[in-house]
């Protein structure tokens, strides 16, 4: 079954969060099976109380295991490091 990871991102260092963040995970989620449905650099809210600068991505995964393996995995430990010194993140899965 699929599974999805959905992040809403405030981003506090645009430039160094594509480069140094958003370039090579997306390459390590090509790598480890994973596809892109959304990648949004900002929202519109029809109702409740969220920020329309709010950065929007939507990953698919073939199965949670293969999502879990990626969250998991030492390549993403370091990228995880860059993202949370240059954005503010809530990050869920389906």
């Amino acid at each position: 079954m699929a599974a999805y990871m959905i992040v809403f991102c405030k981003i506090k260092d645009r430039e160094r969060f594509v480069a140094e963040y958003a370039v090579p995970t997306a390459k390590l989620i090509a790598k480890m099976g994973g596809e892109y449905v959304v990648r949004a650099p900002k929202l519109t809210c029809l109702e409740g109380d969220v920020d329309e600068s709010t950065s929007v991505v939507i990953s698919k995964w073939a199965s949670r295991a293969d999502l879990d393996a990626m969250w998991n995995s030492a390549e993403y430990a370091q990228l995880k490091e860059i993202r949370r010194g240059s954005s503010e993140a809530q990050i869920v899965v389906t």
